[in-house]
């Protein structure tokens, strides 16, 4: 069985199939951190972040040496902020009730 389309209506159906059709790509290994704040640290700001999370908990910092460590250039200084995602995910999802998730700037 052939089936024939007009150039018109193969213009239709592509416009019919094409938000069907996704192309996923894996998700990276590495994200700045300003890529990851929502998903990741509830929206907080990178000043908080860094209060709360990486200084509250030094061994999650890939300088000071811990075993895996998930966050490189913690305090930005002449770098930028990355994260190793695989890391971070397991180790915020274990970690998550020892956070002050409402605890203010100073």
């Amino acid at each position: 069985m052939e089936i024939n389309f007009s150039s018109d209506n193969l213009k239709e159906l592509a416009q019919l199939v094409a938000p069907l059709l996704t192309i996923s790509q894996p998700e990276p290994d590495w994200a700045k951190l300003k890529d990851v704040r929502d998903n990741l640290f509830a929206g907080k700001s990178p000043a908080w972040i860094r209060l709360y999370v990486f200084d509250a908990f030094p061994e999650v910092q890939i300088e000071n040496g811990h075993q895996g460590a998930w966050v490189k250039g913690a305090h930005g200084k002449g770098s930028v902020t990355k994260i190793y995602l695989p890391y971070a995910r397991a180790w915020m999802h274990k970690h998550h009730n020892e956070i002050s998730w409402t605890a203010k700037m100073p």
